[in-house]
């Protein structure tokens, strides 16, 4: 998918990557530990793609490279899981529930290695329609949504027209109550 690009990873330093590390590591209490030979590739290939336009597959793709040189010892799939989740966030509000989740599901996958390029390509292509309208509508643009109209409200039930109910006391004799 070609189609729309940006600079998906402008707002995402790579300061933010260990912050996330850090508090998803504090959470589950353990130490903040770094692998220093992948960390170094890591941050020098993130700050690479930092500045640059590209479309959203390649972007996964530096994801998932940066995310193979292992730069943190726990929670690394997580780390990177979160960051791509959150780059596309503002494009799933244009989908139903059930189709967000499947795209959040295969491209934070894909990141971790536990889907293929076919199968991120064959979503991206599928929801790519959406993917437009939504990169070309502009924060300005956005549609604030009519009041919900309201709703009639069902008459009250009174003795005098609600079907009385049978006495569970007075079953005849024989039967259980």
């Amino acid at each position: 998918m070609k189609s729309v690009e940006k600079v998906w990873l402008e707002e995402v330093p790579w300061d933010s990557l260990v912050d996330i590390n850090k508090a998803l590591c504090q959470a589950q209490q353990i130490a903040f530990t770094t692998n220093a030979k992948g960390l170094g590739i890591a941050k020098q290939c993130w700050e690479a793609a930092v500045k640059k336009s590209m479309p959203l597959a390649d972007v996964l793709e530096v994801c998932r490279k940066c995310h193979n040189a292992a730069p943190f010892m726990f929670n690394n799939g997580n780390t990177f899981g979160c960051v791509v989740k959150t780059l596309i966030q503002d494009w799933l509000r244009n989908l139903p529930p059930l189709e967000a989740e499947i795209v959040r599901a295969t491209i934070s996958h894909y990141v971790v290695g536990l889907v293929g390029k076919r199968e991120l390509l064959d979503i991206l292509k599928h929801f790519e329609p959406v993917l437009k309208k939504a990169a070309q509508v502009k924060p300005a643009d956005t549609p604030v949504p009519a009041p919900a109209p309201a709703r009639p409200t069902a008459p009250p039930v009174s003795a005098s027209n609600s079907p009385k109910a049978p006495d569970i006391n007075t079953a005849p004799a024989g039967q259980a109550v």
